[in-house]
C-alpha cells in the first residue's frame, strides 16, 4: 500500500511539474539601478542572476539597467545625472518596480527626486550605511542593509593567517568613511582592537609599546586623499612586500580602493561583495555574497508585485556567510586544509569539490582508455592478419592473371594527369618505343568513323562508371584493327578522379563475327527462298485454280443461265486482279530489297499530304464508318518521297477499312517538339491485334485472317519503304478496341 501511495504521489508531482512548466509565465518590467560603471566585471553576472531568480519564482522579466558611474561625479552632479538616466529609460517604457544596488545608487535615487522613485516601489540591497532620514521620506521604499561585521572579519584573518596578523584598510573623511569609523567604533569599542576607529591616534612610540601586547589587534586606517591630519601608517609601506604581519580588509569600494588587492603584497580580505570573485585578488571574508543579495531583493520584489506594500516590509539586515575564492587561495599558496570548514569556496574545481567522484571518473576514463587501447590493438592485429592474407591472395591472383593473359593481346593502361600510360608489353607487340599519349595523340590512332564515340566518352571520363568501347585503331601504321578499351573511373578523396583499364585486340573475334554473319545471311536467304517459294506456290495456286476452274465451266456448259455466267466471269476477273496484285507486290518487294527502286526526296508539307490522302479516301471508306481528319496546329515540313509515303498511309487506311466494322477511322498528324519529329497516324476502332501477333504482322505473307483477301506483303513493304525514308513505324493496338499505326519521321522545318 505504501509503495502504491508513493508512486501515486510521485506521478502527481511530475504532472504538476509538467503542467507548471507548460503554463505561461507571469511577465513583469523591472528597472535595476547600479552604483558603478557599466564595465564593472560583476554586473553581467549580477543582471543574469536577477533574471534567473525571477524566472525561478515564476516571473519572466523584461529587465533594463541604469549605471550611475558614481566615482565620476560629485554629489549634486551625480543626482542630476541619475535623473537624466531615468528620464531616458522611462521615455517609452514603464517599469513596475525598481531594484537599486549599493549605497551610492540608493542615495542618489532618493535624492534626485525623480517621479519614478516616488511612484514605483523601490527595493534596495547591498547598502552598508543607509541614509535613514532620507529613506523615511519614501513609504514606497524597503530593502536590505549589508551591515559590515568588523569582528567576524578580524577573526577570519587570524583563523586563516595566524593570530599575530594585524589589519589595515583605506579610510578617508568622506560621509561614507565617517560612517565606517563610527560603526567600527561601536562594534569594536569593547574588543581588544585599536586603530583607526579610536578617538586618539598612535604615534610611533605608542605603536612600539602597543605591539608588545599580543592580545591586541591593531587595525590601521590608511589615508589616500590629501588631508591635514596624519595617517595611521604609511600607505606604500603597508602595500609593500616588507609588511609580513599585515592583512588588507576592504570596507568600501571607490577609486581609492579599486584593485588594492592586486597591488598589495599582503593578503587581502573583504567585508563587502564588491570585487570579490572578479580578479581583484580578494581572498574572501564574512560578507553578504551577490547570490544572497540578489535572492533577498528578488524575493522582496516578488512579494510587492503580488500585492504586498513596501511600508509593511521593514528594512532588514542581509544574511552573511564565510566565503573564500579558490583562485586567490592558490595564488596565496593556501590549501583546502588551511581554510576552516565553515567557509564556502567559490570557483573551486570539480576535482577539489568532489575528489572521490573525480577520482572515480578518472579511474573510469583510464579503464576505458586501456580497454579501448587493448581492443584497438586486438583489432589492429586481426586486421594485419587479414591484410596479410589479402596480400597473399592478391599476389596469387596477380600471378594467375599474368599466366592467363601471357601471350594474349590484352594490355593494361591507366590515365594519370590527362596522360594515357600503356604497359611496355603493348608497345613491344606493336614494334614501337614506349611513349606517353595525350588524348589528342591517341585520337590520331583511331579510325575517323569511331572518333565521335571516343570523343564523347572522353568528355564523360570524369563520371564514375564502367565503360567498354570497341574501336578500330592503327597504332603501328600496318592497318586498322579492332580493339576494345575497357576501363573504370574511380573517385579520389580530394575530389578528383582516375581511370584504369585493359586494352584488348578483338580483331579475331570480329573476323569470326563477320564469318558468322555471312553464314547467317546465307542461311536466312536460303530459308527465305524456301519460305518464299512455299508461300508463292500457295498464294498463286489459289487464284489460278479459281480462274482455270470457272473458265472450264464456262467453256463446257453452254446452258448456263446468264446470271450464273456473269457471276463466274466476275469471279475470274476478281482472281485475275488478285493474281496481278500479288505479282506486283512481289516485284515491288524485290525492287525494294535489291535497291533498284529509286526514291525521289523533296520537301513536303505534312498538312498538305494529309489533306490529299483524306480527300482521295473520303469516298472509299465504308459509309457506316466515320472518317475523321485530325491535324496539329503546327505546320511541319519533311524531306521524303511523297508518293512512297502516301503509299504507306494508303495501305494503313485500306487495312483499317478491312478490319473495322463500326466506329471511326482517323487520319491525322502531330508535331513532337521534344525530338523535332512528326507523327502521321491512322487510328481505327476495329478488331485490334493480339499482343502476341503484333511483332509478326510485318513478316512477309503474314495475314491475321488466313481467309481474308490479300497477299500478306503490304505491311512488310511499308516497313521497308519507311526504313528507306529514315523513319520508323510504331504500332499500338488492343484486341477488341482498335489499332493505331503511326509513321515517325524527322521534321526539317516548322513555324
Amino acid at each position: 500500500m505504501g509503495k502504491i501511495n508513493f508512486k501515486f504521489l510521485l506521478w502527481i508531482m511530475l504532472s504538476c511539474h509538467v503542467l507548471s512548466a507548460c503554463s505561461e509565465m507571469e511577465k513583469r518590467k523591472v528597472l535595476v539601478v547600479h552604483s558603478y560603471e557599466k564595465t564593472y566585471a560583476a554586473y553581467p553576472d549580477f543582471n543574469k542572476m536577477i533574471a534567473e531568480t525571477f524566472r525561478k519564482r515564476g516571473i519572466d522579466v523584461e529587465l533594463r539597467t541604469v549605471y550611475l558611474d558614481c566615482e565620476a561625479y560629485r554629489d549634486n552632479l551625480e543626482s542630476l545625472y541619475l535623473h537624466s538616466l531615468l528620464d531616458e529609460v522611462s521615455e517609452n517604457w514603464e517599469p513596475e518596480i525598481i531594484l537599486v544596488n549599493d549605497d551610492q545608487a540608493t542615495y542618489s535615487l532618493l535624492k534626485c527626486g525623480h517621479p519614478l522613485a516616488k511612484q514605483l516601489p523601490v527595493v534596495f540591497g547591498g547598502v552598508n550605511y543607509p541614509n535613514w532620514p532620507l529613506i523615511k521620506q519614501y513609504p514606497n521604499v524597503t530593502g536590505f542593509r549589508d551591515k559590515i561585521d568588523f569582528m567576524a572579519n578580524i577573526k577570519a584573518a587570524k583563523e586563516i593567517f595566524g593570530k599575530g596578523m594585524h589589519l589595515f584598510t583605506i579610510i578617508d573623511s568622506t560621509y561614507l568613511d565617517k560612517q565606517i569609523r563610527k560603526d567600527a567604533w561601536e562594534q569594536l569599542k569593547d574588543e581588544k582592537v585599536e586603530g583607526f576607529m579610536n578617538s586618539k591616534e598612535f604615534n610611533s612610540r605608542e605603536w612600539k609599546e602597543f605591539v608588545k601586547d599580543k592580545s591586541y589587534t591593531y587595525f590601521a586606517g590608511l589615508t589616500v586623499r590629501l588631508q591635514k591630519d596624519r595617517s595611521d601608517a604609511g600607505l606604500l609601506w603597508s602595500l609593500s612586500q616588507y609588511t609580513r604581519d599585515r592583512c588588507y580588509l576592504q570596507l568600501k569600494r571607490d577609486f581609492t580602493t579599486v584593485n588594492i588587492g592586486n597591488i598589495c603584497s599582503s593578503p587581502s580580505l573583504t567585508a563587502i561583495n564588491e570585487g570579490f570573485g572578479y580578479g581583484e585578488k580578494l581572498l574572501g571574508g564574512y560578507m553578504t555574497t551577490i547570490p544572497i543579495q540578489v535572492g533577498e531583493m528578488v524575493d522582496a520584489a516578488v512579494r510587492i508585485l503580488h500585492g504586498e506594500k513596501p511600508l509593511d516590509m521593514p528594512i532588514a539586515n542581509s544574511a552573511k556567510e564565510y566565503v573564500v575564492d579558490w583562485e586567490v587561495m592558490e595564488q596565496r599558496g593556501l590549501s583546502k586544509a588551511d581554510i576552516p570548514e565553515k567557509y564556502s569556496i567559490i570557483h573551486i574545481p570539480f576535482s577539489e569539490a568532489y575528489p572521490w567522484l573525480w577520482g572515480g571518473i578518472i579511474f573510469s576514463i583510464t579503464v576505458l582508455l586501456i580497454t579501448l587501447f587493448v581492443l584497438l590493438f586486438f583489432l589492429y592485429r586481426r586486421e594485419q592478419g587479414r591484410k596479410k592474407k589479402a596480400l597473399n591472395a592478391l599476389e596469387d591472383e596477380k600471378e594467375t592473371l599474368a599466366l592467363a593473359i601471357e601471350g594474349s593481346d590484352t594490355y593494361a593502361w591507366k590515365l594519370e594527369n590527362d596522360y594515357f600510360i600503356f604497359e611496355s608489353d603493348f608497345w613491344k607487340s606493336q614494334g614501337m618505343m614506349s611513349k606517353v599519349l595525350t588524348f589528342d595523340k591517341l585520337i590520331k590512332f583511331i579510325h575517323p568513323e569511331c572518333r565521335d564515340e571516343v570523343e564523347e566518352n572522353w568528355r564523360k571520363i570524369s563520371l564514375i562508371r564502367k565503360v567498354a568501347v570497341q574501336v578500330r585503331c592503327d597504332f603501328n601504321g600496318k592497318g586498322y584493327q579492332w580493339w576494345e578499351f575497357r576501363y573504370k573511373t574511380i573517385a579520389l578523396p580530394d575530389g578528383g578522379y582516375k581511370a584504369a583499364g585493359l586494352l584488348l585486340n578483338i580483331q579475331d573475334i570480329k573476323d569470326h563475327e563477320h564469318e558468322l554473319e555471312e553464314a547467317r545471311l546465307l542461311a536466312e536467304k536460303a530459308e527465305l527462298k524456301q519460305s518464299f517459294l512455299a508461300n508463292m506456290s500457295h498464294e498463286i495456286r489459289t487464284p489460278l485454280n479459281a480462274i482455270v476452274g470457272f473458265s472450264n465451266i464456262l467453256a463446257a456448259d453452254e446452258e448456263l443461265e446468264p446470271d450464273e455466267r456473269c457471276e463466274y466471269i466476275k469471279t475470274i476477273n476478281k482472281n485475275s486482279d488478285l493474281l496481278l496484285l500479288l505479282i506486283n507486290d512481289i516485284l515491288e518487294l524485290s525492287r525494294l530489297e535489291s535497291g533498284y527502286m529509286s526514291f525521289e526526296f523533296a520537301p513536303c508539307g505534312v498538312e498538305e499530304l494529309v489533306d490529299e490522302i483524306y480527300q482521295t479516301h473520303q469516298m472509299l471508306i465504308p459509309e457506316q464508318l466515320e472518317f475523321i481528319k485530325d491535324k496539329d496546329t503546327v505546320p511541319v515540313r519533311i524531306n521524303v518521297d511523297k508518293g512512297r509515303l502516301a503509299q504507306v498511309v494508303t495501305n494503313f487506311l485500306n487495312n483499317a477499312s478491312k478490319f473495322t466494322a463500326s466506329g471511326y477511322i482517323k487520319l491525322g498528324y502531330r508535331y513532337l517538339p521534344e525530338t523535332s519529329e512528326v507523327e502521321i497516324y491512322v487510328e481505327d476502332t476495329g478488331c485490334g491485334i493480339p499482343r502476341a501477333e503484333q511483332k509478326m504482322i510485318f513478316n512477309r505473307f503474314y495475314k491475321q485472317n488466313e481467309f481474308s483477301q490479300g497477299t500478306g506483303l503490304g505491311l512488310s513493304i511499308c516497313q521497308i519503304i519507311i526504313e528507306k525514308l529514315q523513319g520508323r513505324i510504331e504500332l499500338h493496338s488492343e484486341q477488341g478496341k482498335g489499332s493505331r499505326f503511326a509513321v515517325i519521321l524527322k521534321a526539317t522545318s516548322y513555324e
